[in-house]
């Protein structure tokens, strides 16, 4: 891991830049040490205030910990320990992504038994089947009372014409009339 220096309105100390490495050390752990992370580590002071940022670039990930305290040391070990925290909270979403994650071998089960079953649907092409079944009380009336009885959510009634004496059928069509059905 590279850790970059930039001091501002102050010189720095070789005691400070030792810490500094020091207080890194946290996060390089966190991270398993690897060659492609950078941080940097900017430190100013202003008026009273010892200011110290650390920015941790890792591929896209951009993770920032700042913080300011009349010190320097305490500023620079604020900021790596709010670091630390995003760097954990970092590491567990990843983990629990990781873990989510179906294993290959599930995947692969899956599929070859999703083609297994596609062979044998080509075999013995699907009947159609009867998803759901209805019971209707069929009313002796007549058309008109069909299309009276007919609710605004309902697309259809069968009843009994009581003029003919057949199972007799309304259906709601899209152009806002009705059909009727009869044998």
């Amino acid at each position: 891991m590279n850790l970059d220096f930039t001091v501002r309105h102050f010189t720095l100390t070789p005691a400070i830049k030792k810490f500094a490495r020091e207080q890194t050390k946290k996060i390089a752990k966190l991270l398993d040490d690897r060659d492609h992370i950078r941080l940097h580590l900017t430190m100013a002071i202003e008026k009273h205030r010892n200011l110290a940022e650390l920015v941790l670039t890792m591929g896209e990930q951009v993770l920032t910990g700042k913080a300011t305290t009349d010190d320097m040391y305490q500023s620079i070990t604020q900021a790596t320990e709010k670091l630390a925290r995003q760097v954990g909270k970092l590491k567990e979403k990843v983990e629990t992504k990781r873990k989510t994650r179906a294993s290959v071998k599930t995947v692969t089960a899956a599929a070859e038994d999703a083609r297994s079953a596609a062979d044998d649907s080509a075999a013995d092409p699907k009947k159609p089947r009867i998803i759901q079944t209805r019971r209707y009380a069929i009313k002796p009336m007549t058309p008109d009372d069909a299309v009276t009885s007919l609710s605004p959510k309902d697309q259809f009634v069968v009843f009994r014409n009581v003029e003919t004496d057949r199972i007799g059928v309304l259906y709601r069509r899209p152009d806002g009339n009705f059909g009727l059905i009869e044998p």
